[in-house]
């Protein structure tokens, strides 16, 4: 999978009403919420884009609107195959893009106070912790 890292341009003379400059980024993701039985449910996705307070994230199962949803990205190597940088948030879901039956994928929309940077990746054979303890609840 090419990835891809360069500012979306917007289409001369439509109203942008977004504060935050989107960039598109093919980098894989992984979530996770509060279902209605209280147990915590994890999906994964790949960014479509980003932006330094949030993302836009396209996947076969979307966690509901405005629910709180615990987030990493797996950022592309610059060199190699493994992901050597994660990006962590708690983010709000903002707007769904739900695709008929058969179609392409569904999506949604995150915003929040923004990313932190870590080093070391896991998930799935990749290098350091993983998201499945991941967010320890002091991190939380």
């Amino acid at each position: 999978m090419a990835h891809l890292i360069r500012r979306k341009e917007e289409h001369v003379g439509v109203l942008e009403r977004r504060k935050q400059i989107r960039h598109e980024l093919s980098a894989r993701a992984v979530f996770s919420w509060q279902g209605r039985e209280q147990e915590r449910l994890e999906r994964e996705g790949v960014t479509r884009d980003i932006s330094e307070l949030g993302a836009f994230i396209v996947t076969t199962s979307c966690p509901p609107a405005l629910a709180s949803v615990r987030m990493e990205l797996f950022l592309p190597p610059l060199r190699g195959t493994v992901a050597t940088v994660r990006l962590r948030a708690e983010m709000l879901v903002i707007r769904i893009e739900q695709a008929p039956p058969g179609d392409r994928q569904s999506g949604f929309a995150v915003e929040g106070p923004g990313f932190c940077i870590s080093p070391g990746v896991n998930h799935d054979g990749e290098s350091g912790p993983s998201l499945s303890p991941r967010l320890k609840d002091s991190e939380r």
